[in-house]
């Protein structure tokens, strides 16, 4: 599986229209070609950020899913000006593959969950399972309850159409917590990004 964890800025007071059109529209489309959503969440801190996550199974499917959509698709052809037009950076994007088992959804999760994606990344290859193993039993620590670590993935991107970040190396964290429970890591060569799972967010 190869995923593009995708940041975007949108422009302001657009973000709700956004998420409702890629949900009612464009995943669905991009889901009968193969790809799978695995979450879509709004910045807790950002009214204007957005970060949501697209899977398929390997690079060649990749490239076949995305052209089919973007290049080919009636489906983004009658709906890209009005959607591009409330966007103001979607380059932010870092290609990652599992490191782990991705956890669904749990009966009891609660709906007003938070989701926290935790990152700690380098300029340079780096053993980041050794030095940053503290994450995972740290997050447990807090309260939280891991959904995927993901690991960088240094594949040639085969749709430049759309950029991806190149040159970084590491680990990228989901968790989600109770509100009630939730606090700051703690971890000085961790990022953290506070985010608030979509309606349809699969990871949440």
């Amino acid at each position: 599986m190869i995923i593009d964890l995708r940041n975007y800025t949108l422009k302001p007071n657009t973000r709700d229209q956004f998420i409702e059109r890629c949900e009612a529209l464009i995943f669905p489309e991009q889901k009968r070609l193969g790809a799978t959503i695995l979450g879509t969440f709004r910045d807790a801190n950002n009214p204007n950020g957005i970060i949501w996550l697209r899977a398929m199974p390997d690079m060649a499917e990749r490239k076949r899913i995305l052209t089919a959509f973007y290049s080919k698709g009636e489906v983004w052809k009658a709906n890209r000006k009005e959607v591009n037009s409330w966007i103001v950076d979607s380059g932010n994007v870092l290609l990652v593959k599992p490191a782990s088992d991705l956890m669904t959804t749990m009966s009891n999760t609660n709906d007003h969950s938070i989701v926290v994606m935790y990152t700690c990344l380098r300029q340079e290859p780096f053993n980041a399972f050794q030095e940053c193993d503290e994450v995972s039993e740290a997050i447990g620590d807090i309260g939280g309850r891991l959904l995927v670590t993901l690991e960088t993935d240094s594949s040639k991107n085969n749709y430049p159409l759309h950029p991806i970040r190149t040159g970084e190396f590491g680990l990228v964290w989901f968790a989600t917590f109770d509100p009630k429970l939730y606090q700051p890591l703690g971890i000085s060569t961790v990022e953290e990004r506070k985010l608030f799972p979509s309606q349809q967010s699969w990871l949440r």
